[in-house]
């Protein structure tokens, strides 16, 4: 009875706080359970708990999760951040058009050549019509053997039908000894056309990223083939990029023969796939009285027409660019401080710039850094015009005016270049 007793008050008292939760419940769930208690108390009791744990439980849950979905909000605002950058900085690009409109340079023609030697030309097969015919190449005991012809290749023959190719790879004397009708303690002209293409790209029309490249002729006065013997007289070396130039030397027999040497080689160390010499229409004949031995002056370089846009050519330009400037201006300094320089390295490195290349159909996002690269080259040719001037009228002494004028232009230009070349190493991923 006394166990009966207690069931019945435990029972009750179960009931007492059952009912007491049930608005707990309510709150939670509305009225989800108010209709189980109606139906089954014990059941609706034993629900109404698990049900708050359990609903409780969500309900803090859900509220952070906007947290989250503002957090993806704030990420894509984000992530756009460096190409809007890039876009940013691109609108200078449209300065690109400026450069793309400049009416192209009128084209080049050939320095006019030093007066003919007077008499017949002692030279057999002058032009190459016979290719390698009467011809040797030093040290190698055999005439040369590559050649350019018009029906092909053009703009690599100056007349006839045959000009001689000289592939540039060192040094390389192509010879003609005369033994016959030379009288001694006459002066002699040897001289030819010659012609260099000296190229990254694959265009034969205009040189692109040029090499440090020269040619020269030279007059040997007893017949040797050795243009640095003693009885060898050289002309100057020039570069006749994309251009036929004549030049020539006097020499004054001293024997019954006579050569003539074509000389072609490295001046530097910078050596692009192409380097080529075009040779054609030498001569070697009594000098006029009144020529001397200075060679014609060189044609004066021009901007080149745009080529194609590739972004390794341009890499390519820019890089070449910066080591011209910089030679150029350790240059400058020696010759400012009076050290034992020559003008002639100088004109050079300014004909270098005058040459680099320039591209059409620039992307945009390229746009920016051609930019830069044609500011550093024209800002170099304005800025040290003064001292390629004064190379011109002979040499001199720099003032401190010029001097500062043309130091500062290289510091500009290779302050904006280096930068450039850095980021577009970076695009190209090297």
């Amino acid at each position: 009875m006394k166990i009966i007793t207690r069931i019945v008050v435990i029972f009750s008292l179960f009931l007492l706080f059952g009912c007491q939760e049930a608005p707990a419940a309510e709150v939670a769930e509305v009225t989800a359970v108010p209709t189980q208690a109606a139906t089954d108390t014990a059941t609706a009791t034993a629900t109404a708990a698990p049900t708050n744990t359990a609903t409780a439980a969500p309900t803090e849950t859900n509220t952070p999760t906007p947290e989250p979905s503002e957090t993806p909000t704030e990420t894509p605002t984000n992530t756009p951040v460096p190409p809007t950058a890039t876009h940013t900085a691109t609108p200078l690009p449209t300065e690109p058009p400026a450069t793309a409109t400049t009416p192209p340079p009128a084209p080049v023609s050939a320095p006019p050549p030093a007066p003919a030697p007077s008499g017949p030309n002692l030279l057999s097969n002058p032009g190459f019509e016979f290719e390698g015919a009467s011809w040797e190449q030093h040290n190698v005991g055999r005439p040369p053997g590559s050649f350019y012809t018009a029906a092909d290749n053009p703009q690599f023959v100056h007349s006839g039908q045959k000009a001689m190719l000289d592939i540039i790879n060192g040094r390389s004397f192509t010879f003609q000894r005369i033994e016959a009708n030379v009288s001694p303690g006459t002066t002699y002209r040897a001289g030819v056309w010659v012609k260099i293409w000296s190229s990254s790209g694959e265009n034969r029309t205009i040189s692109e990223n040029p090499g440090e490249v020269g040619v020269q002729v030279c007059i040997n006065v007893i017949g040797e083939s050795d243009p640095y013997l003693d009885t060898s007289f050289c002309s100057g070396i020039v570069r006749p990029l994309d251009v036929w130039q004549f030049i020539s030397v006097d020499g004054v027999a001293a024997t019954e023969r006579l050569s003539i040497i074509l000389v072609s080689g490295y001046t530097g160390q910078n050596h692009p796939t192409h380097n080529e010499a075009i040779w054609d229409d030498a001569t070697l004949g009594t000098a006029p009285s009144a020529a001397t031995a200075t060679p014609p002056p060189a044609a004066g370089p021009v901007r080149p027409n745009p080529s194609p846009f590739s972004p390794t050519a341009l890499r390519d330009s820019m890089t070449s660019v910066r080591w011209t400037i910089e030679q150029a201006g350790g240059l400058l300094d020696r010759l400012y401080n009076g050290e034992n320089q020559t003008c002639t390295e100088f004109q050079g490195y300014y004909d270098d710039a005058i040459r680099s290349a320039t591209y059409s159909g620039v992307p945009d996002d390229w746009a920016g850094l051609y930019n830069e690269y044609i500011f550093a080259v024209e800002n170099f040719i304005s800025t040290n015009e003064s001292i390629n001037s004064l190379c011109d009228d002979g040499g001199g002494g720099i003032g401190s005016l010029n001097y500062g004028v043309a130091r500062t232009g290289i510091n500009d230009s290779l302050n904006r270049l280096i930068p450039a070349i850095e980021a577009a190493n970076a695009k190209l991923g090297g």
